[in-house]
Protein backbone atom coordinates (compact mmCIF):
# COMPACT_ATOMS: atom_id res chain seq x y z
CA UNK A 1 0.00 0.00 0.00
CA UNK A 2 1.42 3.47 -0.69
CA UNK A 3 2.50 4.86 2.16
CA UNK A 4 0.22 7.73 4.04
CA UNK A 5 2.10 10.89 4.01
CA UNK A 6 0.02 13.70 4.32
CA UNK A 7 -2.42 11.75 6.39
CA UNK A 8 -4.67 11.91 3.88
CA UNK A 9 -6.58 8.41 4.82
CA UNK A 10 -6.30 5.32 4.15
CA UNK A 11 -9.16 4.88 1.60
CA UNK A 12 -7.70 7.43 -0.59
CA UNK A 13 -4.26 6.54 -0.39
CA UNK A 14 -4.93 2.53 -1.10
CA UNK A 15 -6.41 4.33 -4.29
CA UNK A 16 -3.17 6.25 -5.49
CA UNK A 17 -4.49 9.75 -4.15
CA UNK A 18 -2.23 11.65 -2.71
CA UNK A 19 -1.57 16.16 -2.94
CA UNK A 20 0.30 17.34 -5.89
CA UNK A 21 3.69 17.35 -5.39
CA UNK A 22 3.76 15.13 -2.77
CA UNK A 23 6.88 12.91 -3.91
CA UNK A 24 8.81 16.04 -3.60
CA UNK A 25 7.83 18.04 -0.85
CA UNK A 26 10.00 17.71 2.80
CA UNK A 27 8.93 18.79 6.07
CA UNK A 28 10.88 21.68 5.54
CA UNK A 29 8.85 22.75 2.67
CA UNK A 30 5.72 22.67 4.16
CA UNK A 31 7.11 24.47 6.85
CA UNK A 32 7.91 27.39 4.37
CA UNK A 33 4.74 27.29 2.64
CA UNK A 34 2.85 28.08 5.94
CA UNK A 35 4.90 30.54 6.42
CA UNK A 36 4.60 32.34 3.06
CA UNK A 37 0.71 31.18 4.11
CA UNK A 38 0.70 33.36 6.70
CA UNK A 39 2.52 36.48 5.48
CA UNK A 40 0.18 36.41 2.10
CA UNK A 41 -2.69 36.37 4.85
CA UNK A 42 -1.00 39.36 6.86
CA UNK A 43 -1.63 41.55 3.73
CA UNK A 44 -4.84 40.74 2.59
CA UNK A 45 -5.51 41.70 6.07
CA UNK A 46 -3.84 45.04 5.42
CA UNK A 47 -5.46 45.57 2.09
CA UNK A 48 -8.98 44.60 3.92
CA UNK A 49 -8.43 47.54 6.05
CA UNK A 50 -8.20 49.98 3.57
CA UNK A 51 -10.90 49.00 1.20
CA UNK A 52 -13.32 48.71 4.80
CA UNK A 53 -12.12 51.91 5.80
CA UNK A 54 -13.08 53.59 2.76
CA UNK A 55 -16.70 52.22 3.19
CA UNK A 56 -16.76 48.69 1.56
CA UNK A 57 -19.17 47.21 4.11
CA UNK A 58 -18.14 43.07 4.15
CA UNK A 59 -20.80 40.87 3.72
CA UNK A 60 -21.37 37.02 3.99
CA UNK A 61 -24.03 34.90 1.36
CA UNK A 62 -24.29 33.18 -1.73
CA UNK A 63 -25.07 35.30 -4.76
CA UNK A 64 -23.99 35.55 -8.68
CA UNK A 65 -21.61 37.54 -10.39
CA UNK A 66 -20.16 37.22 -13.94
CA UNK A 67 -22.45 33.53 -13.86
CA UNK A 68 -20.36 32.66 -11.07
CA UNK A 69 -21.21 31.82 -7.26
CA UNK A 70 -19.64 33.35 -4.41
CA UNK A 71 -20.66 32.95 -0.52
CA UNK A 72 -19.54 36.54 0.76
CA UNK A 73 -17.58 39.43 -0.37
CA UNK A 74 -18.44 43.46 0.15
CA UNK A 75 -20.85 46.14 -0.52
CA UNK A 76 -20.09 49.70 -2.02
CA UNK A 77 -20.09 52.37 0.17
CA UNK A 78 -23.57 53.26 1.10
CA UNK A 79 -25.20 51.01 -1.22
CA UNK A 80 -26.32 46.50 -0.79
CA UNK A 81 -24.98 46.01 -3.99
CA UNK A 82 -23.01 42.37 -4.20
CA UNK A 83 -19.39 42.33 -5.14
CA UNK A 84 -16.43 39.96 -4.59
CA UNK A 85 -13.77 41.21 -2.91
CA UNK A 86 -11.17 40.74 -5.61
CA UNK A 87 -13.39 42.92 -8.03
CA UNK A 88 -13.76 45.47 -4.67
CA UNK A 89 -10.41 45.78 -4.58
CA UNK A 90 -10.31 46.54 -8.52
CA UNK A 91 -13.14 48.79 -8.29
CA UNK A 92 -11.94 50.67 -5.46
CA UNK A 93 -8.63 51.22 -7.35
CA UNK A 94 -10.23 52.47 -9.98
CA UNK A 95 -12.31 54.81 -8.57
CA UNK A 96 -8.98 56.49 -5.91
CA UNK A 97 -6.25 56.30 -8.60
CA UNK A 98 -3.91 57.82 -5.98
CA UNK A 99 -4.40 54.92 -3.46
CA UNK A 100 -2.25 52.22 -3.62
CA UNK A 101 -2.67 48.35 -1.48
CA UNK A 102 -0.28 46.98 0.43
CA UNK A 103 2.29 44.75 -1.99
CA UNK A 104 2.04 41.14 -1.30
CA UNK A 105 5.77 40.58 -0.11
CA UNK A 106 8.42 37.66 -1.39
CA UNK A 107 8.57 34.71 0.56
CA UNK A 108 10.69 36.08 3.68
CA UNK A 109 13.02 33.00 3.48
CA UNK A 110 13.23 32.75 -0.78
CA UNK A 111 11.63 29.48 -0.48
CA UNK A 112 10.02 28.38 -3.42
CA UNK A 113 7.59 25.09 -4.08
CA UNK A 114 9.20 22.24 -5.13
CA UNK A 115 7.93 21.73 -9.48
CA UNK A 116 5.92 18.34 -10.08
CA UNK A 117 3.90 16.82 -12.69
CA UNK A 118 2.64 14.69 -10.38
CA UNK A 119 -0.95 14.66 -10.36
CA UNK A 120 -3.73 14.36 -7.47
CA UNK A 121 -5.13 10.31 -8.62
CA UNK A 122 -3.04 8.11 -9.94
CA UNK A 123 -5.34 7.18 -13.00
CA UNK A 124 -5.03 4.10 -15.42
CA UNK A 125 -7.21 3.35 -18.44
CA UNK A 126 -8.70 -0.18 -18.21
CA UNK A 127 -10.82 -0.43 -20.93
CA UNK A 128 -12.92 2.08 -23.59
CA UNK A 129 -16.43 0.94 -25.30
CA UNK A 130 -18.41 3.02 -27.51
CA UNK A 131 -21.11 4.73 -25.21
CA UNK A 132 -24.68 2.44 -24.56
CA UNK A 133 -28.29 2.99 -24.29
CA UNK A 134 -28.95 3.13 -20.09
CA UNK A 135 -31.41 0.68 -19.19
CA UNK A 136 -34.88 1.83 -18.52
CA UNK A 137 -35.54 4.28 -21.33
CA UNK A 138 -33.68 7.10 -19.17
CA UNK A 139 -33.63 8.83 -22.60
CA UNK A 140 -37.27 8.76 -23.38
CA UNK A 141 -38.85 9.49 -19.86
CA UNK A 142 -42.18 9.85 -19.56
CA UNK A 143 -43.72 12.72 -17.23
CA UNK A 144 -47.22 11.47 -16.67
CA UNK A 145 -48.58 11.41 -13.30
CA UNK A 146 -51.45 10.06 -11.28
CA UNK A 147 -53.99 7.03 -12.30
CA UNK A 148 -54.34 5.16 -15.08
CA UNK A 149 -57.81 7.14 -15.27
CA UNK A 150 -55.94 10.50 -14.57
CA UNK A 151 -53.78 9.76 -17.46
CA UNK A 152 -56.15 9.06 -19.62
CA UNK A 153 -58.24 11.72 -19.09
CA UNK A 154 -55.57 14.39 -19.73
CA UNK A 155 -54.47 12.56 -22.68
CA UNK A 156 -58.39 13.06 -24.01
CA UNK A 157 -58.82 16.28 -22.77
CA UNK A 158 -55.30 17.47 -24.81
CA UNK A 159 -57.43 16.12 -27.85
CA UNK A 160 -60.44 18.11 -27.31
CA UNK A 161 -58.91 20.93 -26.68
CA UNK A 162 -56.43 20.87 -30.28
CA UNK A 163 -59.97 19.85 -32.15
CA UNK A 164 -61.22 23.57 -31.28
CA UNK A 165 -57.96 25.29 -30.88
CA UNK A 166 -55.71 24.00 -33.34
CA UNK A 167 -56.87 25.09 -36.29
CA UNK A 168 -57.47 28.81 -35.75
CA UNK A 169 -55.37 31.72 -37.48
CA UNK A 170 -52.89 33.27 -35.41
CA UNK A 171 -51.91 31.25 -32.33
CA UNK A 172 -48.91 31.01 -31.51
CA UNK A 173 -49.49 29.00 -28.33
CA UNK A 174 -52.24 27.80 -26.21
CA UNK A 175 -52.61 25.65 -23.18
CA UNK A 176 -54.19 25.12 -19.89
CA UNK A 177 -52.75 26.28 -16.20
CA UNK A 178 -53.84 27.63 -12.91
CA UNK A 179 -53.88 31.05 -10.84
CA UNK A 180 -53.04 30.78 -7.39
CA UNK A 181 -54.09 34.07 -5.49
CA UNK A 182 -53.54 34.78 -1.87
CA UNK A 183 -56.42 33.87 0.55
CA UNK A 184 -58.02 32.83 -2.62
CA UNK A 185 -59.15 29.11 -3.93
CA UNK A 186 -56.98 28.11 -7.18
CA UNK A 187 -58.67 28.68 -10.26
CA UNK A 188 -57.93 26.86 -13.42
CA UNK A 189 -57.53 28.76 -16.65
CA UNK A 190 -56.90 28.49 -20.68
CA UNK A 191 -54.63 30.43 -22.12
CA UNK A 192 -53.48 31.55 -25.38
CA UNK A 193 -51.27 33.49 -27.04
CA UNK A 194 -52.14 35.50 -30.35
CA UNK A 195 -49.60 36.69 -33.08
CA UNK A 196 -52.25 39.51 -33.37
CA UNK A 197 -55.17 41.37 -32.25
CA UNK A 198 -57.29 40.81 -34.88
CA UNK A 199 -57.14 37.52 -34.12
CA UNK A 200 -58.99 37.39 -30.95
CA UNK A 201 -62.61 37.52 -32.74
CA UNK A 202 -62.59 34.08 -33.47
CA UNK A 203 -61.13 32.66 -29.98
CA UNK A 204 -64.74 31.74 -27.41
CA UNK A 205 -64.53 33.45 -24.44
CA UNK A 206 -64.98 29.86 -22.77
CA UNK A 207 -63.83 26.47 -22.91
CA UNK A 208 -65.21 23.53 -20.93
CA UNK A 209 -65.80 25.76 -18.35
CA UNK A 210 -62.75 27.24 -18.40
CA UNK A 211 -62.15 31.29 -18.77
CA UNK A 212 -59.97 31.81 -21.76
CA UNK A 213 -57.29 34.42 -21.49
CA UNK A 214 -55.52 35.60 -24.05
CA UNK A 215 -52.06 37.55 -24.40
CA UNK A 216 -51.10 39.52 -27.80
CA UNK A 217 -47.62 39.10 -28.83
CA UNK A 218 -46.11 38.68 -32.45
CA UNK A 219 -43.27 36.28 -32.75
CA UNK A 220 -40.87 39.03 -33.98
CA UNK A 221 -41.77 41.58 -30.75
CA UNK A 222 -40.92 38.47 -28.66
CA UNK A 223 -37.68 37.54 -30.50
CA UNK A 224 -36.81 41.11 -30.17
CA UNK A 225 -37.73 41.23 -26.26
CA UNK A 226 -35.45 38.02 -25.83
CA UNK A 227 -32.65 39.52 -27.57
CA UNK A 228 -32.69 43.03 -25.48
CA UNK A 229 -32.99 40.70 -22.45
CA UNK A 230 -29.66 38.61 -24.41
CA UNK A 231 -27.54 41.55 -24.65
CA UNK A 232 -28.27 43.09 -21.17
CA UNK A 233 -27.22 40.49 -19.57
CA UNK A 234 -24.22 39.18 -21.82
CA UNK A 235 -23.26 43.16 -21.33
CA UNK A 236 -23.52 42.69 -17.42
CA UNK A 237 -21.69 39.44 -17.65
CA UNK A 238 -18.42 41.57 -19.49
CA UNK A 239 -18.71 43.79 -17.84
CA UNK A 240 -18.77 41.65 -14.13
CA UNK A 241 -16.05 39.14 -15.57
CA UNK A 242 -13.99 42.31 -16.16
CA UNK A 243 -13.75 43.67 -12.56
CA UNK A 244 -12.90 40.16 -11.71
CA UNK A 245 -10.18 39.71 -13.96
CA UNK A 246 -8.98 43.12 -13.13
CA UNK A 247 -9.04 41.74 -9.37
CA UNK A 248 -7.27 39.01 -10.00
CA UNK A 249 -4.04 40.58 -11.81
CA UNK A 250 -3.30 43.01 -8.26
Amino acid sequence: MTEDKQNIGAFLTSLGARRVGVDHYTEHDFEMERVGRKQSAETYAERLKVLEDAGWVPFRGPFYYARREFHGGHHPPGTKKRVPTKAAFAMFLDANPEIELPKYKPHPHGWKAPTTTQGLIRHELIKAEPMKMPAGGLFTMDYEYGTEEEKKARREKKVRMDAVFKGLPGIRVYGTGTHYGSGEPARDYLYVKLEAEGFRAALPETWEGLAVEVTVKSEADEKAEEAAKDKVANDRYKEEAGWLEKGRRL
